[in-house]
Formats: structure tokens, sequence, C-alpha cells
């Protein structure tokens, strides 16, 4: 079955929420946003509507990939196939060709992120040439975190994505990065004046994007002292499953609980 593709510009960002929605139906993992958090959240991680795609059936969206980009970076951030047209070797067809146009137009890698037991997902992945350079874990805090007083103290978003920017790291993942918080709503707070973490406010509940300690004062208990004083004030926080494992045992010691799903980052060059 022959389907057209047609650039992600042509359609709102509503459209493009439904379509999302519809090509997630029956996965594993349901992917379903309201419009408005479907755009502060996918502007935020670098959507680019030109190099997104969805592929039509006639005039039915039958498959999308959402493509966010950061200079010649690029990521998959979203790739699903209505159900009516699974199974057919379609993802490879869609996507190769994608990756072709995305490497015309400068891009020189590209990463996704796959849930760790979605086996056909990582095996057509790996098929395009995409390797895994690291797995991914989600956290949650006690939902009865004790309330007392923390020292937290309230500050801009953009102050703590302005220290944390300043240091490269290229472990952490596309979420991660402080550069993903730039255009999210989202509260502040800086701890004992050296450590600092940013809490996105755009889903139902907060959540963590990410923590920042400055590098003279790490490996002195300051991470985990944040967290714990992160989840006092936010009960039950959580992550979004993108924490590189190697700080997993941070998570733990801070008395947070590892979720149920985890995901490989897998990363190729165009």
């Amino acid at each position: 079955m022959h389907l057209i593709a047609v650039p992600a510009l042509h359609y709102s960002c509503e459209q493009l929420a439904a379509i999302v929605g519809d090509c997630f139906e029956g996965y594993s993992v349901p992917f379903s946003l309201p419009p408005a958090v479907f755009a502060q959240r996918f502007i935020a991680e670098g959507l680019s509507l030109v190099d997104s795609c969805v592929w039509l059936a006639d005039e039915t969206p039958a498959a999308v990939a959402l493509i966010t980009r950061r200079g010649v970076s690029a990521r998959l951030a979203a790739f699903a196939i209505r159900p009516a047209y699974r199974a057919k070797g379609q993802g490879k067809r869609l996507l190769a060709p994608l990756m072709a146009a995305l490497r015309e137009r400068g891009v020189v890698n590209m990463q996704l992120e796959v849930i760790q037991e979605n086996h056909p997902a990582v095996a057509l992945y790996r098929n395009l040439g995409f390797v895994m350079t690291q797995e991914l874990y989600g956290f949650q805090g006690a939902a009865d975190a004790s309330v007392q007083s923390v020292a937290l103290q309230a500050l801009d978003p953009l102050e703590v994505v302005r220290k944390a920017t300043g240091e490269s790291n290229a472990m952490l993942s596309w979420l991660v990065d402080p550069l993903s918080s730039v255009s999210l709503p989202a509260l502040a707070f800086e701890y004992r004046k050296h450590a600092y973490a940013v809490i996105a406010t755009h889903m139902e509940k907060p959540q963590l994007r990410f923590i920042y300690v400055e590098p003279e004062y790490r490996r002195k208990g300051f991470a985990s002292e944040l967290l714990r004083a992160l989840n006092q004030r936010f009960p039950g926080l959580s992550t979004s499953v993108v924490v590189p494992a190697h700080f997993t045992p941070l998570f733990t010691r801070a008395g947070y609980l590892l979720m149920p799903i985890s995901q490989y980052e897998m990363k190729a060059d165009l």
C-alpha cells in the first residue's frame, strides 16, 4: 500500500495532536495529549514542522513522525502507524526516505527513545542503522512524603537553564538536557545556593525536568538533599522515563522508586 508523505506544517497543533493520538491507538503505552499540552511539550523539545511528516492513505492520516531538531542533530520524538496499516513492513519504507530527506537538509545525526520491551520497534531501528547508546529510566518520589519546611528558594527558570547550559554533558538525553526546558511553563528552585532544579508545570501534575549542582559542590550530598526537598514540596514528584541509567543510585539514595517502564536511547549517523 502506497502512502503519500505530507509535511506536518500543513496541519495545526490541534490536528497533529489528534493524528498522533489516532496513530498510537492500541500501543502498549498509549499517547494522547490535549492540543495545548501537545504544543507546549513539542515546541519546547524543538519541534520542526518542516521536517515532521504525516503519511496519507487517500485523505486519511495513516502514520506520523514528529521530528525535533537542534542544529545538525535531530530526534524522532514520536513515530506511529494507525492499526489498519501496521505489520505490513511500512516502518522502514516510511522512515528510510524521511532520514534521507533529513540528511539532505543538513542533519548529520539522529536519535530516538524506544521502550525496551517493544522488540519489533527496537529491531526496526537497528535495521535502519540506529545503535543503543544508553538505558533510560523514570523515577517517582513517595506520595506520602512528610510535609516540612525545606530550604528551597524560588527562581526564574531561565536563570537555572542558563547556569546548566554553560556546561556540556553529552550523556544527557534530549529531554533531560536543559535546552528542552527553555520555553516550558515551569518553576525553578535553588537549594543551599549551589544546587538547582526545574519543575515543569504543563502537565496535570508537576514533573521534574532536571537538576543541576555546581561542579565544585558535587559528591557532597547536594543532589540527594535537593531531590528529597523537592519531593517534600511536591509529594509523589516524578520524572519522565528519560533519566540516564547512571543517575539511578542518586535517585535511589533520595528515596525515589524506579518506574516499571524503561527505554533505550538509540542514535544513528545520517
